[in-house]
């Protein structure tokens, strides 16, 4: 199965991870036009606060989401 997901946030990761469990021979490319798959928004309002320091604990990058699912991503310039 090929599958094509555009869009790499909280929807776009959620069914490329849940593609992946279901079949782990799918080829499956993400499509995001920002240097970020997915991102904690519920973590947002401990960053702004100064409670989390680091922005980067609430954000999700190719690498990240490469390792454990096999899934390809193609970031946009």
């Amino acid at each position: 199965m090929k599958v094509v997901i555009v869009g790499g946030v909280a929807g776009g990761a959620t069914a490329a991870a849940r593609l992946r469990r279901l079949d782990e021979q799918a080829e499956i490319v993400v499509f995001e036009r920002s240097h970020y798959i997915s991102y904690a928004n519920c973590g947002l309002p401990y960053y702004i606060s100064g409670v989390i320091q680091d922005p980067e604990i609430n954000l999700t990058n190719p690498r990240k989401l490469l390792c454990p699912f096999s899934c390809p991503n193609e970031s946009a310039p």
